[in-house]
């Protein structure tokens, strides 16, 4: 789920050390003290009725493209050998670079992150100008979490990283016959890989101008504290005389509690439909349409492989090492800044936009896009989930302070509710015409940002595990109110929703389609009033994951069993070590934005 992607603590996650404000400070969108409003099908149908008709009235003006430069193409044997040419020079002066404080810090080999996509296709991201930024203000944070210089280039032949020694198992396919090997681990129990792996890796080697039975496939395995609820994560190694490869394996987890306990098997299905057939079908389309690669969404890594078998209980997904083309992840125990979340907002608009024209021009193909929220699934009624939901929706409240009453009231109702409210926010016929395909799992350790003068200028987005049918707006404010402080909402929420609403109408319009036909400023605002408390009921969960530090938390192997044993989560596992004082001035800040805007 939403931890799916804390992976390997001994890597130092990306950072900025302060936030480019490029804009002036916005005053917030809407306050209201009207109570959460209970939303039935048919005042859903008489309210689209008026959106539809005051959309007639509005001028269909044309959204004008933000500039971009063009890509390089680049060839599918560079992607293989994972090279990656040079991206076009950003136009960005001397003074504009020094203003820019945000760099992403050295990543060690170990891994750090779950990367998820379709079967091999050529990604190229789009190249984005920068805004100009103004004076950067500097940050409270320790020296571990301070912005570095992004990582050099790496010759050719030094690309592929070498595995360490202590946790590595070779399986030569010369002399033996592949079998689940044992390796070692992190810590002192040994671990052992299914057969299904060896054979998924087998063919992907072959695919990838191996020899078969002439090459070696060797494992880099560690397992942390903190690694995710319903996946772990990997590195392979395929080596056949001078040539080596790197590719990143994502499986269910190998311990049987924490598979029980989560349904990993139903995620991975997930997954891997979205890998096999959603996101092609989406890249097919946009080329249909003659869509470039830098104006469209092909925002997400190559997969060599994919496969689920429920039945079997064996699932695994290869894809490429985007760290090895220079992509970093932000330090999650820092709130994003403008530049990345404006281009975070940027591709949230395009991949919505795919959807809501595929389902106009290809309506009969689109059905299989209509998949139900595995949510419900992941949080059955007296599960792990709902518990651990429940408490953290209190945790949050003693985050208030004592006058703040009206907050504390608005909270205790959505803490009473919780439930009906989840189920509410992914109901797909209340956001209806405006339902799309959306990500799911909108947080900073599920994105990958690529950087040029030490600004980004790409972003790839991973982990479609909780690719769902809904309403757009729960990308957004799982985004928003997750990932940035009250601060940054305060100078730039109106202008992030401009920003995303922009990219999807331009996009929109190069599919062929009028903006303010298929989704209306006006629809979004609505759809926002309606579903916008999502962002808190993410929060509740998330914030304080976001407050602590990889090593800090639990470790889900442990955590599972112990569940299983016991039937009850010790919360204090998942918030003990937490910076409270982040943690609290984090929490507070959502629930009084939530309150701001009137979503609670």
């Amino acid at each position: 789920m939403v931890a799916e992607t804390q992976t390997d603590s001994s890597v130092e996650q990306l950072n900025a050390a302060a936030s480019v404000e490029v804009h002036q400070e916005q005053a917030p969108s809407v306050v209201s003290d009207e109570p959460m409003e209970k939303v039935s099908v048919a005042d859903h149908r008489e309210e689209q009725a008026e959106e539809q008709q005051e959309s007639v009235h509005q001028e269909s003006a044309p959204v004008a493209d933000e500039p971009v430069q063009k890509v390089a193409e680049v060839d599918r044997q560079e992607r293989q050998a994972v090279l990656s040419q040079p991206g076009a020079e950003v136009n960005t002066s001397l003074e504009e670079v020094k203003n820019i404080t945000e760099t992403p810090t050295e990543v060690s080999n170990d891994l750090e992150v779950s990367q998820d996509i379709v079967k091999p296709i050529e990604i190229k991201e789009e190249e984005h100008l920068l805004s100009e930024p103004e004076k950067a203000k500097e940050q409270e944070i320790t020296a571990e979490e301070r912005a570095v210089e992004p990582e050099q280039e790496v010759a050719p032949e030094k690309r592929a990283v070498e595995p360490e020694e202590d946790v590595t198992t070779v399986v030569n396919h010369v002399q033996e016959e592949v079998s689940p090997h044992q390796m070692t681990n992190n810590s002192v129990d040994p671990i052992q890989l299914p057969k299904f792996i060896y054979t998924a890796l087998e063919k992907v080697g072959s695919e990838q101008g191996f020899t078969p039975g002439q090459f070696k496939i060797e494992f880099e395995v560690g397992s942390n504290n903190g690694d995710g609820f319903v996946g772990q994560m990997f590195k392979a190694f395929l080596s056949e005389g001078d040539r080596r490869e790197v590719y990143l394996c994502k499986i269910p987890p190998l311990n049987e509690a924490r598979r029980r306990q989560f349904p990993a098997m139903t995620i991975f299905g997930r997954e891997t439909l979205a890998y096999t057939t959603f996101l092609p079908i989406m890249t097919a389309y946009q080329e249909e349409k003659g869509v470039s690669r830098v104006d469209g969404f092909f925002n997400v890594p190559m997969c060599y492989h994919a496969e689920c078998d429920e039945a079997a209980e064996e699932a695994v997904i290869i894809m490429e090492d985007l760290r090895l083309d220079g992509y970093r992840m932000w330090n999650k125990l820092v709130p994003v800044n403008y530049e990345h979340a404006r281009l975070t907002m940027e591709q949230l608009g395009r991949l919505h936009a795919v959807s809501l024209a595929l389902k106009r021009d290809r309506p009969e193909e689109f059905e299989q896009f209509k998949v139900p929220d595995p949510m419900k699934v992941m949080m059955p009624e007296g599960g792990p989930f709902e518990g651990m939901m429940r408490q953290m929706i209190s945790d949050a409240m003693d985050t208030l302070e004592p006058h703040e009453t009206k907050e504390r009231a608005k909270m205790q109702k959505l803490l009473d509710n919780m439930r009906s409210e989840l189920e509410n926010c992914s109901n797909p016929d209340l956001a209806e015409p405006y339902t799309v395909l959306g990500h799911g799992d909108c947080w900073v350790n599920n994105f990958m940002f690529h950087y040029k003068n030490r600004a980004p200028e790409k972003i790839v987005l991973l982990d479609w595990q909780i690719t769902r049918y809904v309403t757009p707006v729960l990308d957004l404010v799982y985004f928003l109110f997750c990932c940035t402080d009250e601060e940054f909402r305060r100078r730039h929420y109106d202008e992030m929703l401009s920003i995303y609403h922009g990219s999807l109408s331009a996009l929109l319009e190069k599919l062929g389609h009028n903006p303010q036909e298929v989704f209306p400023r006006t629809a979004l605002m609505r759809q926002l009033r309606r579903f916008g408390r999502f962002g808190i009921l993410m929060a509740v969960f998330l914030v304080p994951m976001l407050c602590t530090r990889n090593e800090d938390l639990p470790d889900m192997d442990e955590a599972a069993e112990k569940f299983q044993e016991t039937n009850s989560v010790d919360m204090n596992h998942f918030t003990a070590h937490a910076n409270q004082s982040a943690y609290h001035k984090r929490m507070s800040g959502v629930i009084r934005d939530s309150v701001r805007y009137g979503y609670l």
